[in-house]
């Protein structure tokens, strides 16, 4: 969050490993909504900033398109000493009039401050990776956050309407949701039949001084069917991550065994499974490379591959530019790019020198 790194006057390194990928510091206080950040210092800039990507694709080789038209704008920050919030709207989003991505608030003064109960478009309780990292195409794409089964599409790193209680004291960070829609505004008290409705959790061994995080998360949901019915799935996962300090470098694996009961498509009961690792370290100061493997098993006969080499450089202080090889079983391999700007609009905003 630029307007957060502005008021504090700190390097984006205090949060991140790489923009937006979170280090364990970075890691606790998405989890606990900002509230360990003091309010009267965030009070020093404004609570807005402006999101724009500009993104590379090479799927084809020979074939390259570029896409500029994508602008987000976020308000983040807190209400008083004990609510804080983040809203992003996409103003133009691949061209077009943009949707709305978060948007939650958050009381944060249970159980003594360890106590946080979410309400909105929010994150889900899920490995912080699975919605922040910094691979092009991200580190669940194929694998287990995304992988579908028969009609059912897993949004385990979706930002999802509802409500989510988070307890977050020394090491135990424990997290559950219950969540219906991704949809736009519209979908706020959208909890018809016709939406996936699913209570989601995890509980891991975290600590904001600790680079090794270990946990595990789950879904339990009900996806409705194109051609009536349903279908009654449920999910488990493990991960463990490891920050890059102390000269060696940083991995985050996971693997995640699913159960859809009736997929669609005339298909039985299913059992299917996925996962990944990714090993990443820094070179320099800026610059940071990854090498990552992902796996999928639908359980009806699809089996998918891929792997990535990634490439990012933090260019200026709320600029960084990333550069991907994307490969798959049975592809050519693909290449991807993105510069990304963060740009916050309060008072300090041409302070630029970190």
């Amino acid at each position: 969050m630029p307007n957060f790194a502005q008021a504090y006057d700190a390097p984006c390194s205090l949060c991140h490993v790489q923009v937006p990928a979170l280090n364990a510091y970075g890691r606790y206080i998405q989890r606990t909504g900002y509230a360990p950040l003091d309010s009267h210092v965030l009070a020093r800039e404004l609570p807005i900033w402006i999101d724009y990507p500009i993104g590379y694709s090479e799927q084809t080789p020979g074939m390259a398109s570029w896409d500029a038209r994508s602008v987000g704008l976020h308000l983040d920050g807190s209400i008083g000493s004990d609510v804080t919030f983040h809203v992003q709207q996409w103003l133009w989003q691949g061209g077009q009039a943009g949707g709305l991505d978060t948007m939650w608030f958050a009381y944060n003064h249970l159980f003594n401050g360890a106590g946080h109960i979410f309400v909105g478009k929010l994150e889900l309780p899920a490995p912080s990776e699975f919605s922040q990292w910094f691979d092009v195409t991200g580190f669940s794409i194929g694998a287990d956050a995304e992988a579908v089964v028969g009609e059912h599409a897993y949004e385990l790193d979706a930002n999802r309407w509802g409500y989510k209680f988070v307890y977050d004291r020394g090491n135990l960070d424990a997290e559950i949701a219950y969540v219906t829609s991704s949809a736009d505004l519209n979908g706020f008290n959208d909890y018809d039949w016709q939406q996936d409705k699913t209570l989601q959790y995890k509980v891991a061994f975290a600590n904001p001084n600790n680079p090794l995080e270990i946990g595990w998360y789950g879904a339990r949901g009900s996806w409705p069917l194109t051609e009536g019915g349903f279908d009654q799935y449920h999910t488990n996962g493990f991960y463990v991550q490891r920050d890059p300090v102390k000269g060696f470098p940083g991995f985050i694996t996971s693997y995640q065994m699913n159960f859809d009961s009736n997929p669609g498509m005339g298909a039985p009961a299913t059992a299917s499974n996925g996962g990944g690792i990714e090993f990443y370290d820094n070179v320099g100061p800026r610059a940071l490379v990854s090498v990552g493997e992902q796996f999928l098993n639908d359980g009806m006969g699809t089996r998918q591959h891929l792997g990535n080499i990634d490439v990012s450089y933090h260019l200026w202080r709320f600029i960084t530019i990333y550069g991907e090889e994307a490969m798959a079983n049975g592809q050519k391999p693909t290449w991807n790019g993105l510069m990304w700007f963060a740009l916050p609009l309060g008072p300090q905003w041409p302070n630029l020198s970190q």
